[in-house]
């Protein structure tokens, strides 16, 4: 209703709630825990406990005081590092320095009151934590709405003063004893409640959407029990002229709550928008229906040619003190009776009792088309296609009366108001079930949960505009959609966008993928393979033909900066030529790191950026105001992906050698996919494009590094392969030495991966730290959180092991062009496997003398110490065997294809090999890890990105 949404929820009297929210139980280490009659437990490190107050925690792997194990004690929060625990250890164990708490997630039980009394006595949801008594005032004026359309069968009148001081009356009637009315947010939300604004709908059809979720699911903790959102500060504070209001546009519903010169900005703003996944299809499809750089031109916002005064703007123009206007006699004298009275109606059905269908054929109404309810004499349309469309003229239903009422006059004896007058909205005949009740009899049981609210968001504003109409004439061509396909054609639409006409500029590097469709709606089964972008613009003009469009397929990012997205045009792109338009950039983005790059862009050039992302049923939100607020980076902490938030970053060593938390194991399985499967084969495939993929040429290259001294310049084409030769490193050499040939070759390979990642791994920590190591101040080295590693001894009927081999040469075979066989239902992996390695034995485990990394303040892999001379020996020994095989070929190099990590990819085994990975791992550091990644890795992706696409 105009700047007003709300949403209820009664999910009954006992509703029971399986997991509360989506977060992972949260998990820490013990530093210590005193023997006393309420002890208080230490938390081991410095990162806090985060643990709500008087919840339950459950311990496990405690030394000394072990009585704690598997027990679930509650605990009192004393400060981020520190909790009181509700047990009393005065006759356990003593703790001897290691232990594990994990937090018990509980089966909540929600019980909700019914509507006939929250209406009286609500439960409201803040959303507005500067103004927490904002949620009641719109309660009081949501309550009012209500009466006022029982008492006069209509919707206030947009901006009609009279109707506003009615309404404001009737709040002040039934007004919570505790609260000052706020005049203000009334009058706002009465001259503007038959408007409509699209991204309120948005808000509120996702909300209401995961509230039904819910409560099939009894997954996530559900509303309580009212959510109220007022957009009140888009209404202007002066009062629109009369004659701007009387229109025939789409735009009604959007003028009636910004007024038209509002409107008139809207239209003629520009906006750049940065990504095009599931938030950025949301964006444009709002960006659309607001009409945002249609250009549409005043006289088709105010059509003021076509204006002719009546009664009802007379009296929206007319002078009215508050003390002259005094609310009749009303029928609902309390908000018991009120909600007495609308349980006895049937709302929310439309009952025809017969139809006439005339031979007129008109298009049917499209999206956006609010007005089919209010059309005169009943009219409404219906189609089942273009061609099928036909007027069906609807006898009007008996309205159900409210007491005291019969079939011909209105509660206080009036004329019953006709469907045809289209200037009095009556609701109550659409809302009916056209039988007449009477509310005081006593046969008649007032059933609490039964009662519904009138659905008064049918009701229009006025509006006869055709959405549909408008996308079947004839556009001009400026408002066609411009697509570039090339780097030059990029420029060319950059150009475009320096021109004095407004657009929406888009731009997205991705193509669509068939896992996109289930959540970006712009994209169809037949776009699969198409530019992300183009497809988009193409698609939201069919919800507004007039907006325009400029497509543009390239990363926005550093390489891009001097070439397409310059200053000149992120300015154009956002606010065009004129200075005083706010200029607007809304971030869609998938990744921290674009997000912090088109934050910084944004702030040096002082455009206004609305930035989003999604991190499973989580969602952030941030405007950021040149000057006036915080700029996305400069948050600063890592629930949001700012410039600083790495504080919860894994250790270097951790992720490498000592993972303690499942977490660890799953960043692992993603770091070796990315080292795998992206990075080595990027720089691989940089050499091969460089050398045209020739053994010849490349074997050139090779034999001038082996030479010392060499200055074989002739082996080298251009400066290109010059610089990539001599910027060879022993493990990219290593890496290209390990480049399968056939399918075989494979599985091979996955079973020397395995290996070396479960067995030797565990191997050589045991043999730098054996069992019995201890650290400087004589306490055991393999305490928590390290633990002591097994080697994990390859088992062909092991499933988790022959599938991390099969995932591994599956994602080599694709990477390699090399095909693989396809499974018979028939025949299981661990069959082609064993086929495969029926020969093969691995390379047994040589100790070594590499150093592992325990520090955990290290972040990131440190520099090689070795000595430069031993490095270069191990490139030469290298290069000799990569001499040897490419001389034992006379065919083509195997290509090598880098592989972006796709969660959604169920086709290639993206998510199925870090599965294998993370769960493989466990066993060999004896890290406790569910089975069941899935979850984890669809809702969390686990890439250091917030999932937006």
């Amino acid at each position: 209703m105009g700047v007003l949404g709300n949403i209820f929820c009664d999910f009954g009297t006992s509703f029971t709630v399986l997991s509360p929210d989506e977060e992972p139980p949260l998990e820490f280490f013990i530093e210590s825990i005193e023997n006393a009659e309420r002890p208080k437990l230490v938390i081991k490190g410095q990162i806090s406990h985060k643990l709500p107050d008087f919840c339950s925690i459950v311990f496990r792997e405690v030394r000394g005081m072990t009585e704690l194990n598997g027990r679930t004690v509650k605990v009192k929060v004393i400060s981020p590092l520190v909790i009181e625990l509700d047990i009393d250890t005065r006759n356990f164990g003593k703790f001897t320095g290691s232990g594990i708490a994990t937090e018990v997630k509980p089966t909540l039980v929600v019980s909700h009151i019914p509507l006939a009394k929250q209406i009286e006595k609500p439960s409201l949801s803040s959303t507005d934590l500067v103004d927490p008594a904002s949620s009641s005032h719109a309660h009081v004026a949501f309550i009012t709405l209500m009466i006022f359309m029982y008492e006069k069968h209509r919707l206030p009148r947009t901006w009609c003063k009279k109707d506003i001081l009615l309404f404001t009356k009737l709040a002040e009637r039934f007004c919570f004893s505790d609260l000052k009315v706020d005049t203000q947010l009334l009058e706002k939300i009465a001259s503007t409640c038959r408007g409509q604004l699209a991204p309120l709908c948005s808000f509120f059809g996702g909300v209401a959407a995961q509230e039904a979720i819910k409560a099939v699911t009894h997954q996530f903790t559900p509303l309580n029990q009212w959510m109220y959102l007022v957009a009140d500060a888009v209404v202007p504070e002066t009062l629109p002229q009369a004659h701007t209001l009387r229109r025939s546009s789409r735009y009604d519903p959007i003028v009636a709550c910004i007024g038209p010169e509002n409107m008139e900005k809207l239209v003629k703003a520009r906006a750049f928008v940065v990504g095009c996944g599931a938030i950025g299809c949301e964006l444009l499809k709002i960006v659309a229906l607001l009409g945002l750089s249609t250009g549409v031109v005043n006289s088709q916002i105010n059509n003021s040619d076509s204006f002719n005064p009546d009664e009802e703007t007379s009296e929206a123009t007319a002078s009215f003190a508050s003390s002259d206007l005094e609310p009749p006699p009303l029928v609902i004298r309390s908000l018991r009776q009120l909600a007495e009275e609308l349980s006895f109606r049937d709302v929310g059905v439309i009952r025809v009792h017969r139809a006439e269908v005339s031979a007129l054929r008109r298009h049917e109404p499209g999206f956006g088309d609010t007005s089919a309810l209010d059309r005169p004499v009943g009219e409404l349309r219906t189609a089942t296609s273009d061609s099928d469309s036909q007027i069906v003229r609807l006898r009007p239903v008996p309205a159900a009366q409210p007491r005291e009422a019969t079939n011909t006059t209105g509660p206080r004896g009036e004329p019953a108001a006709d469907l045809g007058d289209t200037s009095l909205v009556n609701p109550l005949p659409l809302l009916s079930n056209g039988s007449v009740t009477n509310s005081a009899s006593s046969d008649h049981r007032f059933d609490e949960r039964s009662l519904r609210l009138p659905m008064i968001t049918r009701i229009s504003s006025h509006s006869d505009y055709d959405a549909d109409l408008e996308s079947l004439a004839q556009q001009p061509r400026s408002y066609s959609v411009q697509i570039a396909d090339s780097c030059a054609g990029l420029i060319s639409n950059a150009n475009a966008s320096n021109s004095g006409e407004p657009c929406v500029t888009v731009t997205d590097m991705d193509y669509i993928e068939k896992s996109n469709l289930n959540r970006q709606f712009l994209f169809r089964p037949e776009h699969v393979g198409l530019a992300k972008s183009t497809v988009a613009a193409q698609s939201v003009r069919q919800i507004n033909p007039a907006l325009k469009v400029n497509a543009l397929v390239s990363k926005l990012g550093p390489e891009t900066e001097q070439t397409v997205f310059t200053d000149a045009f992120l300015q154009a792109a956002a606010s065009g030529d004129d200075k005083a338009n706010l200029p607007i950039v809304l971030a869609a983005l998938d990744n921290i790191e674009a997000r912090n790059y088109l934050d910084a862009r944004c702030v040096a050039n002082r455009l206004a950026m609305f930035e989003s992302g999604t991190q499973g049923t989580k969602g952030h939100t941030q405007v950021v105001f040149p000057g006036l607020t915080e700029s996305y980076s400069s948050q600063g902490n890592s629930s949001s992906g700012g410039a600083d938030g790495d504080g919860d970053a894994i250790p270097y060593c951790t992720l490498k050698s000592f993972p303690a938390k499942p977490v660890d194991c799953i960043e692992w399985a993603r770091e070796k996919f990315f080292t795998q499967f992206t990075l080595k084969p990027r720089v691989l495939e940089q050499l091969l494009k460089a050398f045209s993929c020739s053994p010849s040429q490349l074997l050139t290259a090779f034999k001038s590094v082996i030479v010392e001294g060499s200055e074989e310049e002739a082996a080298f084409e251009n400066p290109n392969q010059r610089n990539l030769i001599h910027q060879l490193t022993g493990s990219q050499v290593a890496f290209f030495n390990s480049r399968p040939r056939t399918w075989q070759d494979c599985i091979r390979v996955g079973r020397e991966k395995f290996e070396k990642y479960f067995k030797h791994k565990a191997l050589h920590l045991l043999y730098k730290f054996p069992p019995d190591a201890t650290v400087e101040d004589g306490k055991p080295f393999w305490q928590l959180p390290r633990r002591s590693p097994t080697p994990i001894q390859f088992d062909a009927s092991n499933q988790l092991h022959t599938r991390f081999v099969w995932t591994f040469a599956r994602l080599l075979a694709y990477q390699s062009d090399i095909e693989f066989p396809a499974l018979e239902s028939n025949t299981p992996p661990s069959s082609l496997i064993a086929e495969a390695l029926a020969d093969f034995t691995p390379a047994p485990f040589t100790p070594s003398q590499k150093e592992v990394v325990t520090d955990t303040s290290v972040k990131a892999k440190p520099a090689p110490v070795e000595p430069l001379s031993d490095s270069k020996a191990e490139l030469q020994t290298l290069l000799k065997v990569a001499i040897e095989r490419l001389q034992s070929r006379a065919d083509r190099l195997i290509t090598c294809r880098p592989i972006e990590f796709d969660k959604d990819n169920e086709a290639d085994g993206h998510v199925d090999f870090m599965d294998a990975a993370a769960v493989s791992r466990c066993p060999a550091l004896k890290c406790d890890l569910p089975l069941a990644l899935r979850r984890p890795f669809r809702m969390r992706s686990y890439i250091e990105v917030w999932d937006v696409r």
